[in-house]
């Protein structure tokens, strides 16, 4: 046994002086080994990354695991020496990169580094270490935005150099976690706090807002089926709608939605509403009206080039349709906004309502197989279903529809089903 925690403590010494030496360290993994056969260190390091042989793994998570909760309480009973506090470092780095989802070891560092035991910046490389390995651990994630927000605190106002930097070492840490597991809550939860949190306290917000849509709309490029980036991407479409910090007009997405619709290019962009949705009811600021064309433009970028091209590489994807339905359900309720008209899908549908940003399946309506479905009477069209972009969009997805019948028919018909009976559009 001692013999074991000699070993032990060998390792988690070597390596902490990894840790703490190399501020560049990539990815901690276990390499398979069954024994120590060529009677060496089994910690690896190589090009800024550590390995750790299979081997060791449960006598140096034993050994690190006794030691410290031995100390924690003492550490409770504010008993443990400064020159002991300092030496537990060791041992939790040796634990969380095994295990990471233990809250109280976690715990045990928040309170080393409010006793300045631990330092923030070192931490934060601490915690990329560890996600690289366990890139799903939300113990993890907690941590490094309670680390982030003492950051924060301590930083000076218009200090955006340092802003800058920690902004964009969140978006490499969250693009690192999300690329090693598909559909990663966890590391697309953590960008969003990331950027509500640490991006909107910068000056160029707007600069911002097109680098993570311009983000975003390549990782879905590569990630066709991810449900995740798809949330993240109507996280940004919504936030352009409701933020106060843009002021000035998208040009790339309104140039490129005015060329996909075959407009010709206005000198004034507000111009487009006007054409596409006839004239507003009353005149709004400035600042809500740039909002509005961004949104405007970006719903119809993604719903016209981002989601066709897409579904012409990789058809019969499920998440780009409900994609589609997102980018349907918000552009009528964008034009409705336009005209201050209130609204509402179909009555009778009540229950076939937006759940965050999906919708659910007409499969799911409340209609058995034997029940009638209601049907829909002709009524006079209001200022919204008589506008150009209405008929524009009726147009569009009929001809969406009838080009996926041949490789995606149960989602066309369901997503037929939808419009039709949710949207009341009857001409699809």
């Amino acid at each position: 046994m001692e013999d074991d925690n000699s070993m032990s403590e060998r390792i988690l010494r070597s390596l902490e002086t990894i840790v703490n030496n190399d501020p560049n360290l990539k990815e901690f993994v276990v390499v398979p080994a069954e024994a120590n056969t060529k009677n060496k260190s089994p910690v690896l390091y190589e090009e800024h990354n550590i390995g750790l042989e299979s081997w060791c793994v449960k006598h140096i998570y034993r050994y690190a695991y006794l030691e410290l909760f031995e100390a924690r309480k003492l550490l409770l009973k504010k008993k443990l020496p400064f020159n002991k506090e300092r030496s537990l470092n060791h041992l939790l780095i040796g634990v969380l990169l095994i295990n990471p989802d233990v809250s109280t070891f976690w715990n045990v560092k928040r309170e080393l580094v409010e006793r300045d035991v631990l330092s923030v910046n070192n931490e934060l490389l601490f915690t990329k270490l560890v996600l690289s390995s366990k890139s799903k651990s939300n113990e993890a994630f907690a941590y490094r935005r309670w680390l982030l927000n003492r950051a924060l605190a301590k930083l000076q106002k218009n200090d955006m150099r340092a802003l800058q930097s920690l902004f964009d070492g969140e978006m490499s840490v969250c693009e690192m976690a999300a690329a090693k597991n598909a559909n990663n809550y966890h590391a697309w939860t953590h960008r969003i706090w990331s950027f509500e949190t640490i991006g909107h306290r910068m000056a160029n917000f707007s600069v911002l807002m097109l680098r993570e849509l311009e983000f975003s709309q390549q990782w879905l490029s590569q990630h066709v089926s991810e449900h995740t980036g798809y949330h993240y991407r109507q996280y940004l479409l919504n936030a352009v709608r409701n933020s106060k910090k843009i002021t000035c007009v998208f040009e790339y997405y309104y140039s490129k939605v005015v060329e996909s619709l075959g407009l010709v290019n206005e000198n004034d962009p507000k111009d487009i509403l006007t054409l596409l949705l006839g004239k507003e009811k009353s005149c709004k600021p400035l600042e809500e009206t740039n909002n509005l064309i961004n949104s405007f433009s970006l719903l119809l970028f993604d719903l016209h080039n981002t989601v066709d091209m897409l579904n012409s590489i990789f058809p019969n994807h499920e998440a780009l349709w409900y994609h589609r339905r997102y980018l349907l359900h918000h552009l009528i309720k964008t034009a409705y906004e336009y005209h201050g008209l209130s609204f509402k899908m179909n009555e009778k549908l009540d229950d076939v309502a937006l759940h965050g940003t999906n919708i659910v399946n007409m499969e799911n309506s409340g209609f058995s197989d034997g029940e009638k479905q209601p049907k829909l009477f002709k009524t006079q069209p209001n200022r919204v279903e008589s506008s150009l972009f209405y008929q524009s969009l009726v147009k569009t997805e009929s001809e969406f529809i009838k080009k996926n019948l041949t490789g995606a028919l149960h989602l066309a018909r369901r997503y037929e089903k939808w419009l039709q009976f949710v949207f009341c559009m009857k001409d699809v």
